[in-house]
């Protein structure tokens, strides 16, 4: 196994000191000096085009935005191996941007920038592409109303096509199951099972444990089908269906968030760590604090966390 580290560690969608900083080049490259100077050599890109559309292009998260600043996708993956960096690991796709309007303008537009999304990873050397399965329960109520079965339909066929992109690009395609979707727990293994092996599991440890699923279970039943692991960690226990509120990563009465850094909450990452080396899984492993309050403490106890293992 080989352990990489997520920029999705830096929060962009919410109010918080120094926002216009991250928006700016120089962020990153101090950036990927502090990933590298913990001990991470490769990282996970979240695919966010939304920035393609801010003004600012000093956000490497789109392909868009890396052109602008550096030409090309192969001159990145340069300056990327010069500030310490050897490449990306893994792309997230999370098409939940979209989630408004009409359905067709929701599957349309996912569509197109999953393909971007895949293209991107294919081009940066990305061995994997993830994709957030549905965007939020919240949203896609608000978008189909009671029809959710018909959703999740129109959502296998785009994820069929997407698959098949991802295999001509051979990139690895897999779907993220989050604990505020459609899918939460072990309803992704049955969704899975209709694609014929083409597209993968995203493993990841927090929204597992805050749906209520027993990972051990779900690692056994998707043997030979995980194609990336997520390590994010949690101290949150959603008791009040936290999963259908419009904000389900800052929960209503809460005075935390979902996610914490790896090592503070409750995940147990040995015994994962156990049945996946059981398994025979020899993939990539993310790290990811997720928007974290502050970047680099999360990267110094990320890599005390993996130290100890």
């Amino acid at each position: 196994m080989q352990y990489c580290f997520s920029t999705e560690v830096v929060d962009l969608d919410h109010q918080m000191p120094n926002r216009n900083k991250r928006e700016s080049r120089y962020f990153w490259d101090e950036l990927n000096h502090l990933i590298a100077a913990g001990g991470f050599h490769t990282i996970e890109v979240p695919y966010e085009v939304k920035w393609d559309f801010g003004g600012r292009s000093g956000i490497p998260r789109s392909l868009r935005s890396i052109t602008t600043k550096f030409g090309t996708a192969s001159a990145y993956m340069a300056y990327l191996k010069e500030n310490g960096i050897d490449g990306i690991e893994c792309v997230h796709f999370d098409p939940s941007l979209f989630c408004r309007g009409a359905m067709p303008m929701y599957f349309g537009a996912a569509a197109h920038f999953g393909e971007e999304a895949i293209s991107f990873a294919a081009e940066t050397s990305g061995r994997t592409l993830t994709m957030s399965v549905t965007p939020p329960y919240f949203a896609v109520r608000g978008l189909a109303g009671d029809d959710l079965d018909g959703f999740l339909s129109k959502t296998g066929e785009m994820i069929g096509h997407l698959a098949a992109f991802a295999e001509e690009k051979q990139v690895t395609f897999c779907l993220k199951n989050e604990y505020w979707g459609l899918l939460r727990g072990e309803k992704i293994t049955a969704f899975l099972d209709s694609f014929g092996g083409k597209v993968l599991l995203d493993v990841d440890t927090a929204h597992l444990s805050i749906a209520g699923t027993d990972t051990a279970k779900v690692l056994a039943d998707n043997r030979g089908r995980i194609g990336v692991v997520h390590f994010t960690d949690t101290a949150f226990s959603d008791e009040t269906e936290t999963w259908k509120s419009a904000l389900p990563e800052f929960p209503a009465g809460h005075a935390t968030k979902v996610f914490t850094d790896p090592g503070e909450g409750r995940i147990d990452f040995r015994s994962i760590l156990a049945a996946l080396a059981a398994d025979g899984y020899d993939g990539t492993v993310v790290i990811n604090p997720r928007n974290s309050n502050d970047i680099c403490r999360s990267i110094l106890r990320a890599a005390w966390t993996l130290a100890s293992f």
